[in-house]
């Protein structure tokens, strides 16, 4: 077989050649066994956060390594041995958001084998920019750094949703400005919410993402002109679109880790961007969003799309109890949302539209509940807060 690798549900387009060569060169890394009568992408194993840690540890040997872990916000931590080019100068090819003039405020979260605050430092290396590694900050606390902030003419962020949020809370409180052009974004998805006090504390600011994890690192990116959730694949790569979350394949050097069919947790779609670039995608949510409560299965994100459309909500939080390690069965499940609605009208509205859930709580009333919160609880390592967290059955 010769040629591009095309299927009409793929995203991106690669040579198999080049694919059979590259599997067949990870094997000896720790990948898995390529057989001899491969001849499609079908032929080739399934790789996963196992085999991704030895290919990356093994390859960490000649060159050394950063180690790194995931978030673990919807799953176990996975870990993986990044070189310290993190794949720097494959990005600035397509995605440049930071000049030799840019002045980077990193408010990511450092240390905890967290990737996302020593990316943005290799980013800003690479883009010969000034950078402030801070941290993130609870919005009372802005107010006491605006000097130092204007005084060394702050003009670009970085940081997840979250934290930028804070920060242009805090920005607002003190009733002052700061000229705020650039924002790099990553690790969650915006809110209604959380993306209002940015547009009105930062006006003028391009929005950049780069979407990826800190296990397989880049993989696609949008820029300001861009549909805020269309991001565009990165060459070299090729994603195959599956329901059990999709497959990532990459070839050519300079990538963090070269895999092949690696199963990425979230489930993605081909998608149209305003901007007119090819290789569109959108993330719909991840694959293991599913869930049995009371042998009723159970849409997570049809949950919480259902909360969002009730009127005076800001943000949504799934508690889940039950058993932790398998995270496919529930005891019971608890929306928590922050904002001005009615958590009755809330429960109303979702019952009304799932209709199994209702057979459910007719049931068995203390299953599913609704309950409104002043804060939704975050994830200390990355100060992110996780659209679902599960907790054991007592509560902990």
């Amino acid at each position: 077989m010769n040629g591009s690798y095309l299927n009409a549900m793929n995203i991106g387009h690669l040579d198999w050649n080049a694919i059979l060569a590259h599997a067949r060169s990870l094997s000896l890394y720790g990948g898995p066994d390529i057989p001899v009568s491969a001849v499609c992408l079908d032929d080739i194993p399934v790789c996963g956060p196992v085999e991704l840690k030895h290919i990356s540890q093994n390859a960490a040997q000649e060159h050394g390594a950063i180690i790194m872990s995931s978030g673990g916000t919807t799953g176990k931590p996975k870990l993986a041995y990044t070189p310290y080019h993190q794949a720097i100068q494959r990005l600035l090819k397509e995605w440049r958001p930071l000049s030799s003039q840019s002045v980077l405020l990193n408010l990511f979260n450092p240390g905890r084998l967290w990737g996302a605050h020593y990316f943005i430092q290799t980013l800003a290396e690479a883009s010969k920019c000034t950078i402030a590694p801070t941290g993130p900050f609870i919005s009372g606390e802005v107010e006491n750094w605006l000097e130092l902030l204007h005084n060394i003419d702050v003009d670009s962020l970085a940081g997840a949703p979250t934290g930028l949020a804070d920060f242009a809370e805090g920005i607002l409180d003190s009733g002052c400005q700061l000229p705020i052009k650039t924002i790099i974004w990553m690790g969650e998805p915006w809110t209604k919410a959380k993306l209002k006090v940015i547009r009105k504390a930062f006006p003028d600011a391009g929005l950049w993402c780069d979407y990826g994890s800190v296990e397989t690192n880049s993989i696609a990116v949008n820029s300001p002109e861009c549909d805020l959730n269309i991001y565009h694949l990165l060459a070299d790569q090729l994603i195959e679109t599956d329901d059990q979350g999709a497959l990532l394949t990459r070839v050519g050097t300079g990538w963090t880790v070269p895999i092949v069919r690696y199963r990425l947790g979230d489930l993605i779609q081909k998608a149209t961007c305003p901007c007119g670039r090819p290789n569109g995608l959108s993330i719909q949510g991840r694959a293991d969003d599913n869930v049995g409560l009371c042998s009723a299965l159970l849409d997570l994100n049809k949950i919480i799309e259902l909360t969002y459309e009730c009127e005076g909500v800001e943000e949504v939080q799934l508690l889940l109890s039950g058993d932790t390690q398998t995270k496919k069965s529930a005891d019971s499940i608890v929306v928590q949302f922050t904002g001005t609605a009615s958590a009755n009208s809330i429960c109303e509205h979702i019952l009304n539209n799932i209709h199994n859930l209702a057979s459910v709580v007719r049931q068995y009333p203390q299953s599913f509940t609704v309950q409104k919160a002043e804060r939704l609880k975050r994830i200390e390592r990355t100060n992110k807060v996780p659209r679902v967290i599960w907790r054991m059955s007592d509560g902990k």
